[in-house]
């Protein structure tokens, strides 16, 4: 019998637990969430297993064949060569966790630790499946500098000989393995994000546009990387060519959210609301009123998919985007390219669709046949895991 170690990223599994042990899924959330998914991997082997997320405050409970923990990292929100440490660190005391429960296998999310520390894992007699949620570096920007190019060269070693199978979930994800490794690695697997189809079913359908007021929403973490700055140089060259033809609504908080609040106040950038956190029922009413969803994340995050993008083709809406968003791969037909760190480039392709209302209408048609990837259960970790397991 397999005892499986899971160590998460930064999510509230014990919620998503109590959730899932009841047979509900979180009301917040539009996606099924991983670690409900790897329950149901347990539940199905029949496994002891031990949850360790990184969320804070520090939490502990037993449920049955489930302990889950929150487990902060040391020195939170370090740079430089002291989050470095923090990760070695954070790691250590995983692997000491997994020893003492006598974990057969362990699931690693990148971002828990750094890759490399999964030797310790197999050293320790432990199989490791890693989990990409995260490229390895930002799509089309590998590492420059001394020490993360240094960490790279030892994540390539782990995932050529450590790493007993690896699941992404997008085509960058298991690229940037391929690459890494010269083709020399263990299995390769992709998973998709799993999607409740309920929770958008009551988004209304697209709204008609006739190129004179067009909606663009962003919703996510509201942090530099993730491009919000860009937004309002968007909207102020927009605001230039085009008054009072494009609005915008921003939803999500985060560590910059005052600041973009002070900004966009001092450019007078009237036509941009900022939301804040919303209910799922207000984002579901912030879909229905805009047309398209911008996610414009930046080259110095290692994005693995963006949830954001597809839940926008989800919910009927193009998605307008850049090439260090993997999703973009995958959602192509219903998207527009803009370029990284460019915010003119998405001005060009923003004037297209103000100057082509034909081009909106043919974009939403292009979302529907996109969608059933992230219904398909078959795409989920849950059985990829089932089968991941397998082959080691």
């Amino acid at each position: 019998m397999h005892r499986i170690f899971y160590a998460s990223g930064p999510g509230n599994i014990i919620a998503a637990h109590t959730y899932w042990k009841n047979g509900e899924q979180d009301p917040t959330e539009v996606s099924i969430t991983f670690s409900s998914q790897i329950e149901d991997f347990c539940r199905r082997i029949n496994s002891p297993a031990y949850f360790v997320s990184y969320k804070s405050p520090a939490a502990l409970t037993h449920d049955g064949l489930f302990t889950i923990e929150h487990r902060p990292k040391p020195m939170p929100g370090a740079h430089g060569l002291k989050f470095h440490l923090s990760q070695v660190l954070y790691g250590l005391s995983l692997l000491s966790t997994a020893i003492k429960f006598r974990a057969t296998v362990a699931l690693i999310d990148s971002g828990a630790s750094h890759f490399f520390m999964g030797w310790l894992f197999r050293m320790a007699g432990i199989r490791v499946i890693t989990v990409m949620h995260n490229t390895i570096w930002p799509a089309g920007f590998p590492p420059k500098k001394a020490v993360p190019k240094l960490i790279q060269r030892l994540d390539a070693l782990f995932f050529r000989w450590g790493s007993s199978a690896t699941i992404g979930v997008s085509p960058e994800c298991t690229r940037q393995v391929v690459q890494l490794t010269k083709g020399r690695h263990g299995p390769l697997f992709e998973i998709r994000a799993q999607f409740l189809p309920e929770r958008f079913a009551p988004i209304a359908r697209p709204p008609s546009f006739d190129g004179r007021l067009l909606r663009i929403m962003f919703i996510g973490r509201v942090n530099r990387i993730k491009g919000v700055f860009d937004i309002l140089d968007m909207a102020e060259q927009l605001n230039q060519k085009y008054p009072g033809r494009v609005q915008w609504d921003i939803c999500g908080t985060g560590p910059d959210f005052d600041e973009l609040k002070a900004r966009r106040d001092q450019r007078n950038l009237s036509n941009i609301n900022l939301l804040g956190w919303v209910s799922l029922e207000t984002l579901q009413q912030v879909y229905s009123r805009n047309h398209v969803s911008i996610v414009p994340t930046r080259s110095d995050f290692a994005e693995g998919l963006a949830m954001t993008a597809a839940e926008a083709i989800l919910a009927g809406r193009p998605l307008i985007t850049n090439p260090t968003v993997p999703a973009l791969e995958l959602l192509r037909p219903a998207s527009l390219e803009g370029r990284t760190n460019d915010a003119t480039s998405y001005v060009t392709v923003i004037s297209k669709l103000l100057s082509e209302p034909g081009l909106y209408k043919e974009l939403c048609q292009q979302c529907q046949p996109l969608q059933h990837q992230f219904y398909d259960r078959k795409n989920g970790l849950t059985e990829v895991l089932l089968t991941a397991l397998s082959s080691i």
